[in-house]
């Protein structure tokens, strides 16, 4: 299992992973792309306490793919993003 941690947006110097042995660093995102991945994901968050029914799905439906391509650039098979 791959673990990504993200730091502050701010930053494009990269992300470490831990590969069951140990940190290794990771080039970095681009900065416009991490904050609209960061802005993404609180989207999403957020959307979970709309109480209008279907639009918290009506976003995740708009967003899941954005998402998908994105942090599935990043992610292995089994990973979990950490965003801090």
């Amino acid at each position: 299992m791959n673990i990504i941690v993200i730091g502050h947006v701010g930053s494009d110097a990269g992300y470490w992973v831990w590969d069951g042995h140990g940190w290794k660093h990771v080039g970095g995102w681009g900065i416009e792309q991490l904050a609209e991945v960061r802005a993404g994901l609180q989207i999403m968050a957020q959307a979970t306490q709309l109480k209008q029914p279907g639009l918290a799905n009506a976003v995740g439906k708009s967003l899941g793919d954005f998402l998908t391509k994105e942090l599935g650039q990043h992610v292995a098979g089994g990973g979990v993003v950490v965003m801090g």
